[in-house]
This record gives C-alpha cells, structure tokens and sequence, in this order.
C-alpha cells in the first residue's frame, strides 16, 4: 500500500501560515478574483467559490469581477493593475476566449500575481532565484500549482527529489513547465511528456521514473498503472483522474489519494503568494520589478 501524500494536511500547516502572516499585517491584503464568462466556465466558477471560503477563513477580503467580452477582460486586468488597493490579483484560466491564455498572463502585474504565471514570475524559476530583496526578506512568486507539488514532496524527507529521474506528463505553462524547472532547481532529472509524445515513448519514461507526476486535463486520458516503477512516488495532479489509486498499491512508495489531491495545496500556495505580493508593495512603489506588456 503506498503511503499517502497528505495534501490536505500539509495544505493546512500553510493556510495556517498564511493566516498567522496576515493577522500580523497592518494592511491587510486584498485579493481580485476576474472570471471570464462564469456560465461558460463551470469549473472555474467552482474553484473560485473555494477560493472565497479560504479567503472568508483567513480574514481576507475579496473583491470578484466578471467579464463577458475580451475587451471589457483587458479592460478590468488594466483597471485592477493600477488599483493601489489590490494586493493580488487572480484570473482563472484556461479562460476559453480569443485571447491566448499566456498573453492576458503577461498583462497581470507581476507583483500581483498571486498564480506567479507573468514571464517575470517565470523567469525567476530559470533563474533559481528566490528573493526579490533578500535583505528586507521579499521573496519571488511562482506558480502556484507547481509549487504545490514541490512543497508536498518536500514535507516528506524519505522522497529524495536530488538525483531522481522526474517525469512530468504534463507540458502547459501553469504545471509542467514551472515544474520542470522547481525540480531541475532541486537536483532531478526532468522529462515532460503530453499529448505530442508516442505512447510507446510516454510507457518507457514512465518505467523508468522515480518520481511521476500526472496532470492530463483529459478524462479519457489513463496512464496505465503497470508501468509505474516499484517504488516510485506518484503526484495524480488530474481532477479525474490520470491513474487508478488502486492499482498502485503494491507499486507505488508514495502517492496522493483520488479524495485528497493537490488542490487544496494549490489554494495554500495561492495565499502564500497573497502575503508574498502584500509584502512586495515597496517595490511596486519603486518600480524596480519591470512590467511586460
């Protein structure tokens, strides 16, 4: 039976944070939530009504937006960027519009990112840096799900991410590529598969993996469970799914539970990257973080 990797546990010791972090604060921050097309967009609806219950139990405020057309999107993105009262702000993607997804992240004010998707977020990751100002404690932002998954590894000092052989089945800008990075970042070997990648191949990097992460928004996509190594730590990121829990045991060292994912960690990470914004307020003051788009 492999043992579980308590998402929901170690999510808590970080809202926990979070909301020692905020009581502590003189400003407290406040959080922009934009939904594009809610009625078309259920599962954003969804996860951005966790969000609020999160926020409700943190003390913090939140201020939700909707847009219906692209242009009253860019229109509120603008707006909510120059707002001095919004300390982050949150777009929930994919927004299934016109606009490419990566390019309304590059119009979100880096410093109030809370998802850390803005290229200057991302480029932190390339860049192994940590602290925007080291000496005043101002740390990066980076994405939120792929630090996620990084924090849920770590709270488990028997899963070695240094010298293991990583295989990410997932290749978009808001999983598999951050992670990638955080991984290679901690010493792993890192291969990323997704839908482009031959079977035969994907079976082979599989077999081969110490540590596997999954992240395939497809229902009908499944993993089977028999290639996975003996012993291998497996992270289903999938909200379906992407490997039957069951079939692992016996497989599997480490693995999250179809009922105890990575999505509370996700949120967690979403308001520690609120405090992080909240503290870099000096810097957007000074303008010494650059702003594309």
């Amino acid at each position: 039976m492999p043992r579980l990797i308590d998402c929901r546990a170690i999510a808590a010791r970080y809202f926990d944070w979070a909301a020692r972090e905020i009581a502590g604060m003189r400003r407290k921050p406040r959080l922009d939530t934009v939904l594009f097309r809610p009625q078309q967009n259920p599962a954003s609806l969804k996860y951005r009504d966790l969000i609020l219950k999160d926020a409700a139990r943190l003390g913090v405020s939140v201020h939700g937006h909707e847009a219906e057309t692209e242009e009253s999107l860019l229109a509120l993105v603008r707006r909510l960027n120059a707002d001095k009262a919004v300390t982050g702000l949150m777009l929930f993607y994919p927004l299934h519009c016109a606009l490419k997804d990566e390019d309304v992240m590059d119009l979100v004010s880096p410093l109030k990112d809370v998802e850390g998707l803005h290229s200057t977020n991302l480029g932190y990751l390339i860049q192994f840096k940590r602290f925007l100002d080291e000496p005043r404690g101002i740390k990066c932002v980076v994405p939120a799900t792929a630090k996620a998954v990084v924090k849920s590894l770590q709270s488990y000092p028997e899963i070695a991410l240094e010298g293991a052989f990583a295989v990410v089945v997932n290749n978009s800008m808001r999983v598999g590529k951050p992670l990638g990075l955080m991984l290679e970042n901690l010493g792993a070997t890192v291969v990323k598969c997704y839908d482009k990648t031959p079977r035969a191949v994907l079976e082979d990097c599989v077999r081969r993996a110490d540590l596997l992460v999954t992240a395939v928004p497809d229902p009908a996509f499944k993993l089977d469970a028999s290639w996975v190594k003996p012993g291998a730590v497996v992270v289903d990121v999938s909200f379906q799914g992407n490997v039957d829990a069951d079939a692992l045991k016996g497989r599997a060292s480490f693995a999250t539970a179809p009922d105890n994912r990575i999505g509370a960690m996700t949120r967690a990470m979403t308001f520690v990257n609120l405090v992080y914004c909240a503290k870099n307020a000096p810097l957007r003051r000074s303008a010494r973080v650059p702003v594309l788009g």
